[in-house]
C-alpha cells in the first residue's frame, strides 16, 4: 500500500511541476518586464541604458556615462545581472533586423525612441520571441495559451 501511495505522490509531483513551456513563458515575461523597466528608467532619469547578453545563458544591463563609456549596472536591484535557468538560452538577437554584434547592446535612450529589436529565449524544444517597436513596447510570440 505504501508503495502505491509513493508512486501516486511521485507522479503528482512530476505532473504538477512547471512544464518547460511554463518556465520559458515565465522567463520571457520577466525579461519583457525588465526591458520595459529599463526603457522607463532611461526616460525618467534622462540617461542612456543598455541591455546585452552575457554569453547565451545570462544577461546584464548597462548605463552610459556622459563620455559615452558603458558601465555595468551591478548595483541596481531591478536591473542586476541575471542568469537563465538550466538549458535555457538567448539567441537570434537582432537590432533593426541586423544581428547584434559581439559587443552590441539594445539601447534605451532618454528620448524614449529606440531601435526596434527582437530576440529568442527558450530551450531546444520551446522558445518565445520578444520583439520591440521603436517606442520599446514588447510583444511575446507565440503568446501564452
Amino acid at each position: 500500500m505504501l508503495v502505491i501511495i509513493a508512486i501516486i505522490v511521485t507522479m503528482a509531483a512530476v505532473h504538477f511541476g512547471p512544464s518547460d513551456a511554463d518556465r520559458v513563458q515565465t522567463e520571457a515575461d520577466r525579461l519583457s518586464l525588465l526591458l520595459e523597466s529599463a526603457r522607463d528608467e532611461a526616460i525618467a532619469e534622462g540617461v542612456t541604458l543598455g541591455w546585452a547578453p552575457d554569453g547565451a545563458s545570462a544577461y546584464r544591463f548597462w548605463r552610459q556615462d556622459a563620455g559615452g563609456t558603458w558601465m555595468a549596472l551591478d548595483d541596481n536591484d531591478a536591473l542586476r545581472p541575471r542568469s537563465l535557468p538550466d538549458s535555457m538560452r538567448l539567441s537570434n538577437i537582432k537590432v533593426n533586423l541586423a544581428p547584434l554584434g559581439v559587443e552590441g547592446k539594445l539601447v534605451f535612450s532618454p528620448s524614449g525612441v529606440n531601435s526596434p529589436f527582437s530576440l529568442s529565449l527558450g530551450t531546444a524544444d520551446i522558445s518565445r520571441q520578444l520583439s520591440a517597436d521603436p517606442l520599446g513596447r514588447i510583444t511575446i510570440d507565440p503568446p501564452a495559451p
